[in-house]
Parts: structure tokens; C-alpha cells; sequence
């Protein structure tokens, strides 16, 4: 198991307590920003449980029969759960295995763990079977849900479950966390200003690149408004990089915009290394422009969770921005 990020030690003490004493719910729902660990968090709590030899902060030992079962897939009391390979979006049938998991006895300690991941991901019949599964709850049997937005799943699930809540770490916390795993040439504070503040977020983005690419699709996007690049095109650039973050970075840019015309300064901006590219755009648009755009972006970020068609979504969203330079 990868070492657990500090800003987690007080839940996992929490819950390991708890487990202590045979006082875990039937059910927990990780709750939190994109990339502060949850799913590491709910592995780790898993692993743990499951173990026959654990150390005494409750953390799994990576040494005995079922630490070896876990790390090759293969325990008969674990299942992680999710969309199928290509989806956005867990069906059904994947979901009514969760119920035959539950059904099953458990082959060691006498606990079983099930995470389901997204779980905002669930259609409308998947989770009206998990429901059901929750309002019987199995003795011995821990469901973990892992879900960056809670609002998205069914009322009636959030309140058959105990939610823990993952913050954001503090953000010198947070900074001195990535700079330990940042190559020394790492811009600790430009990532997790582009991560908002998620530190794990802000490793994967290094790792792919992503400052670099920010830079060149946001010279795209104020070409739009220039007329120097077509927006089939620049949406195509932003493809790889997935609706949901390219809605982050496009809401990031357009409050950066507003407080710029606001306040005529680039003092409250986030996007400071952007700074020049986003006051040659604000001078170009007006502020009725702007809210127009961002309430496209905010419409758009409400129906993500109904497995939209990207490439088309962001094409409307380029074809928008570079109608907005006619709205002035």
C-alpha cells in the first residue's frame, strides 16, 4: 500500500477506533474534492480490515496469505467496483453483483469490504438496486462509497450511510507534501493552483504534463476570440484532457476574467502565471459576456453525470466563447 497522506492520519484513527471496538457502520460514503486520496484512503481501510496480522494503527501488514490475495486481485472477501472498461457509467448488473457479493460467506476473518467507485457514477436503476441492498444491511459486510459529488447520488443512499468527509490539507501542508514527489524542476504552487488545491490531483497532473498543455490550449482559447483558430479544432486539442477538466480550468479562467474587469487588477486572480493572456481577453469582452459563458459552463457541469457526448460538448462550448467577442 502506498504511505497515507498526513492529512488523512485523524480519520483513519477515527475509523480505526471504531473498528476496534466492532462500532464501524454497515456503510460509509468518502466524501471531498478530486484528488485528496479517497479511493487510496478506502483501499488502505480495506486492506487493513481484511488483514490477519495488522500494525497497530490498524494499517494492513503487506505480508500475510491475505495482504498476498489483496495485492493480486484475487481476495474472495474484497470486490472495488466501477464502470466497466470505456464507460462513464456503472449499469445495473454491475451494482446486482454487489448484492451476490453480500450474499456469500466470508472465506477468512469474517469481514468483507466492497468499494464502489465513482459512486456518483451509478445509473438511476443501479442505484435503486443498491438501496435496496443498503436498507439490509449484512452482518460482517463494510460498504465503502467513494464519491467527489455527493449531490449526485439518491438521498435516501447518503442517509442510509455514515459520510466522512475529506478536506482539502492546508495548503503549506499540501505544498510541502507534492514537493517531496515533484522532480526538481516541479512548480509545487502552479499545480495546485490548477488542481485546486488537491494535492494527489496535482501529481497526476505533473505527470502528465499538464502545465505545459494548460499554456498552449489557453493560447488556443484566446485565438477564438482573436479569429486566428477555428473551434472544432481547438476542441479537438482539449479532447484528451476530458470534459470534466476542461470545464475546471474553463470556470477557473472566466472567474479570472470577471475579477479582472471588477477590480482591474490581477491581484485576487488564481491563474497568475496566465495573468497577461487573461487581461488581453478581458479587455476584449464585457462582463454580460462573460456571465453568459459561465452559466454555459455551470449547465454543462449539471448534466456531466448524464454521460454526455464530449467531443460535441466542448465544440459548443468553443463555438460559444468565440461568439462571445460579438457580444460586446
Amino acid at each position: 500500500m502506498s504511505e497515507r497522506p498526513p492529512w488523512q492520519n485523524d480519520l483513519w484513527a477515527g475509523l480505526m477506533a471504531r473498528a476496534r471496538d466492532e462500532r464501524l457502520p454497515h456503510a460509509l460514503l468518502l466524501t471531498g474534492a478530486e484528488g485528496v486520496g479517497k479511493l487510496d484512503f478506502a483501499t488502505g481501510l480495506a486492506a487493513g480490515l481484511l488483514c490477519q496480522d495488522p500494525h497497530d494503527d490498524g494499517s494492513a501488514c503487506g505480508q500475510c496469505h491475505a495482504c498476498g490475495l489483496l495485492a493480486g486481485g484475487s481476495h474472495p472477501d474484497f470486490r472495488c467496483v466501477g464502470p466497466p472498461e470505456g464507460k462513464s457509467v456503472i449499469p445495473i448488473d454491475t451494482i446486482r453483483a454487489v448484492g451476490d457479493f453480500f450474499a456469500l460467506t466470508s472465506q477468512y476473518n469474517g469481514r468483507q469490504v466492497i468499494i464502489v467507485h465513482p459512486a456518483e457514477a451509478m445509473n438511476p436503476s443501479a442505484a435503486n438496486s443498491l438501496l435496496k441492498t443498503l436498507e439490509e444491511p449484512t452482518p460482517g459486510v463494510l460498504l465503502i462509497l467513494v464519491c467527489s459529488r455527493p449531490s449526485q447520488l439518491l438521498p435516501t443512499i447518503r442517509s442510509r450511510c455514515q459520510q466522512v468527509t475529506f478536506a482539502l490539507p492546508a495548503p503549506a501542508q499540501a505544498k510541502a507534501w507534492l514537493r517531496e514527489r515533484l522532480p526538481g524542476d516541479g512548480d509545487a504552487e502552479a499545480l495546485l493552483a490548477l488542481a485546486e488545491g488537491a494535492p494527489l490531483a496535482a501529481l497526476r497532473l505533473n505527470a502528465e504534463g499538464g502545465l505545459a498543455a494548460r499554456q498552449s490550449l489557453a493560447r488556443q482559447w484566446a485565438g477564438l476570440l482573436a479569429g486566428r483558430e477555428d473551434p472544432l479544432a481547438v476542441a479537438a486539442q482539449w479532447k484528451p484532457w476530458g470534459l470534466a477538466r476542461s470545464l475546471q480550468w474553463l470556470n477557473s479562467w472566466v472567474t479570472d476574467l470577471i475579477r479582472l474587469k471588477s477590480a482591474g487588477s490581477d491581484a485576487a486572480i488564481s491563474n497568475k502565471d496566465l495573468g497577461a493572456q487573461l487581461q488581453n481577453i478581458a479587455e476584449r469582452l464585457d462582463l454580460k459576456a462573460l456571465y453568459a459563458f459561465l452559466d454555459q459552463l455551470t449547465e454543462y457541469g449539471r448534466l456531466t453525470a448524464n454521460n454526455l457526448n464530449e467531443q460535441l460538448a466542448l465544440e459548443d462550448l468553443m463555438i460559444a466563447w468565440q461568439r462571445s467577442a460579438a457580444r460586446r
